[in-house]
């Protein structure tokens, strides 16, 4: 039995949406099934797609969207790349018997979709975030609609999500199936706490204020109110645009000593040194960073967005603001700067509560879905 994962991702060479897939795939070629993958073409290879041809997954690199050559005597013109095509060679060289379609924005559209529905090969759709800051425009719906209406199955992270996607394409979709993605700290992790009198937060995330919202924390902690609180915030994660925006707001805020840009570091070094995850995204699918903060035994500050509801309790493992607004994280910062001695309390019914809401190993459940999926 052969399958065959098709990533959408554009913005960047790899991201938190390929991980579930590329687990996914390493269990199959364990259980001796063969594997095919079509993935963007990048400058430099991908260490996980090495890994993964090493083990015997066939790689396919399909072009950018747009490649750029040179006439004759030296000008550059543009050949758009045809990637219904490119899907359609691809799927027809390997003739994989199911294919898992991955896209990590709902506007991402699916030219393999069309492939695998002329090929007549099943396929499902694994939708990693959805919001409603972008709209698939009218003129595209019809085309929308019959990819996800003819998927096997489209798996959502969220029920947020799912409601968002059904707007976006103006139908129910009968054929959605929650899923779960897979993190980086195991539910028996045992992290000691951070003991400071000061509020230690840790924003972890890509810097991207129009997903993550950083900018939101910086604008409400910069109010006159937190001016004599004793709390500290870190920023953890890859420059994605806005890092020249987050410094420049942390310069012009009353206390930027009390803000840290530190870049990208490790899971286990972020919860032993900070008492509490701050995520004020304005979209999310489901933030892996908050199943790892509660499995590392800490409180989550949130918006309401994407599965943030679903996992975090407000006032029991954590606070939910209702919106992403610079008075609603306030005022939500507030209530967790206030409530700062039960913190510790609070993160131990985290780490109980995500043991018993999410499974421990997602990419197996999935590897198991597609193999039941494929035999039907």
């Amino acid at each position: 039995m052969k399958f065959g994962f098709y990533s959408c991702m554009t913005g960047m060479p790899w991201g938190g949406s390929e991980e579930l897939w590329y687990r996914t795939a390493n269990i199959l070629l364990n259980r001796k099934l063969e594997v095919c993958v079509n993935y963007r073409q990048w400058p430099k290879q991908i260490a996980s797609l090495e890994r993964l041809s090493e083990r015997g997954a066939k790689l396919h690199f399909r072009a950018f969207p747009n490649q750029v050559k040179r006439y004759w005597w030296g000008g550059k013109y543009e050949v758009p790349a045809d990637t219904v095509a490119d899907a359609g060679t691809w799927l027809t060289e390997n003739r994989p018997d199911y294919v898992l379609i991955t896209i990590g924005y709902h506007p991402d559209r699916l030219p393999v979709a069309q492939a695998c529905q002329e090929l007549k090969i099943p396929y499902s759709i694994n939708v990693q975030c959805a919001s409603d800051h972008a709209f698939i425009n009218e003129n595209a719906m019809d085309q929308f609609q019959t990819w996800y209406s003819k998927a096997d199955q489209v798996m959502v992270v969220s029920q947020e999500n799912l409601d968002k996607l059904e707007v976006n394409l103006g139908i129910r979709l009968t054929n959605a199936v929650h899923i779960d993605n897979p993190s980086k700290i195991q539910i028996d992790s045992d992290l000691k706490w951070p003991d400071s009198n000061t509020l230690k937060l840790a924003c972890v995330g890509r810097i991207h204020f129009q997903s993550k919202g950083q900018d939101l924390i910086v604008r409400a902690l910069s109010l006159p109110e937190w001016r004599d609180r004793d709390w500290q915030v870190s920023f953890y994660g890859s420059n994605q645009g806005n890092l020249r925006q987050l410094e420049a707001l942390i310069a012009a805020s009353p206390t930027p000593e009390r803000f840290r840009i530190e870049g990208y570091s490790e899971v286990q070094e972020i919860w032993s040194q900070n008492q509490a995850l701050v995520l004020t995204s304005r979209y999310e699918g489901a933030a892996l960073v908050v199943v790892e903060a509660m499995r590392a035994g800490r409180a989550v500050i949130a918006t309401d967005t994407g599965r943030n509801r679903e996992l975090v309790d407000h006032g029991v493992t954590g606070f939910i603001a209702p919106a992403a607004t610079v008075d609603l994280v306030c005022d939500t910062l507030r209530a967790a700067y206030n409530e700062k001695h039960r913190l510790p309390a609070m993160g131990d019914l985290a780490k109980q509560h995500i043991a018993q809401r999410y499974p421990e190993s997602p990419e197996k459940d999935l590897a198991d879905r597609l193999i039941q999926r494929a035999s039907q």
